[in-house]
């Protein structure tokens, strides 16, 4: 339990999580990317290479906190399916590629998290390769990739004419993650909860041409000023890297996190909470049955839905909701904002578990 308060006591952490470097199939080298990073503002990146861990390059660089984890899928499956974000190993883990739940299973043991990337894709005629998750037998990993902020652009390349505005204007084509995968997410949360949320962006600054305009397709500034994870700690980053590395590890671990999409506005300063008495949480936290009361803080004012067990109970347009109910229950936040004519989601909290879990 936590005490009053405990929103005002959060220190926030922007990052950003899935990239790819020259060391796989990235177009960037380190320093490009950590300079990108700067540039844009974060406080950490998690690099996660195909099946390479490059832990040499982990540490604080440009004011940057540099994080290596690997994204591990079996060479040897020809659809190349089931790809595993393993993050916070100790050591690299690729060679487990060919057996999921004992690449879960040793990344927990080594005190890692492990995250689902991209679990639903959705091929379109101009992008027909997808790599969803198919092996849901799989338990104990930490979570899944809610957003992939590159791999939600396929299902709108149906024509040339799309694929030429996806490279021009790519930001008119994203509206939030995959509907199908917030229902699955939903789904695993009330089969197998607690199950994390993250943002990740799958950038690799892939050079695209369409007819006679060629350009970069997603830039690393362009992610990294996208779809961010933003974590909550009662302690801040301290510039020191082993502490640092070991509080946004918890962080995740514990789901003290929401999904933002940055471009559309600065998400800092979004609270999730629950109060119970004198006793507060925040999202990723557990609170036994009873009468609970949920609030919601926006920087900025949008439309607000509280869901719990995946169906809205809570809605309005503002900066703030509050919400009383006795009902348990896995709770979650999803906020929208209308930008460039079209609705699109802005912030997906990880849930508040009400009565559920021991």
């Amino acid at each position: 339990m936590r005490n009053e308060g405990v929103m005002e006591q959060m220190n926030e952490i922007t990052g950003n999580i899935h990239i790819h470097t020259t060391f796989s199939d990235g177009t960037g080298s380190y320093p490009e990317v950590i300079a990108a990073a700067a540039r844009m503002g974060l406080d950490f990146i998690i690099v996660t290479d195909h099946n390479r861990a490059v832990f040499d390059e982990e540490g604080w660089r440009d004011d940057v906190l540099v994080l290596v984890g690997e994204e591990v899928n079996d060479v040897h499956d020809l659809q190349q399916q089931n790809h595993c974000l393993c993050l916070g190993t100790a050591e690299a883990v690729e060679q487990l590629a060919s057996d999921a739940q004992a690449l879960i299973d040793t990344t927990n043991r080594q005190d890692g998290v492990s995250f689902l990337a991209h679990p639903i894709e959705i091929a379109s005629k101009y992008v027909s390769d997808v790599y969803p998750w198919t092996k849901w037998e799989v338990k104990r990993y930490t979570g899944v990739e809610l957003w992939n902020y590159s791999s939600t652009f396929r299902p709108h390349a149906k024509s040339w004419a799309h694929l030429l505005g996806l490279l021009l204007c790519p930001d008119f084509f994203q509206t939030g993650p995959l509907p199908e995968m917030l229902s699955l997410w939903d789904r695993l949360l009330s089969e197998h909860a607690p199950v994390v949320a993250i943002g990740g962006s799958d950038c690799h600054a892939a050079p695209v041409r369409v007819g006679r305009v060629q350009r970069k397709f997603l830039s690393y500034e362009a992610c990294f000023s996208g779809v961010n994870t933003h974590l909550l700690s009662t302690e801040p980053l301290s510039h020191s890297f082993a502490p640092d590395k070991r509080l946004v590890y918890q962080a995740l671990a514990a789901g003290h996190a929401f999904v933002a999409f940055d471009r559309l506005a600065l998400t800092n300063g979004f609270r999730f909470m629950a109060r119970q008495g004198q006793n507060e949480v925040i999202m990723g936290d557990r609170l036994p049955a009873g009468a609970t009361t949920f609030r919601v803080q926006l920087p900025q004012p949008a439309e607000i839905r509280l869901l719990c067990n995946g169906a809205l109970v809570a809605q309005t347009h503002g900066t703030d909701l509050t919400y009383r109910s006795e009902r348990s229950g896995v709770y979650r936040v999803e906020v929208y904002r209308r930008w460039m004519l079209r609705r699109r989601g802005w912030i997906f909290s990880n849930p508040i578990y009400v009565g559920v879990l021991s």
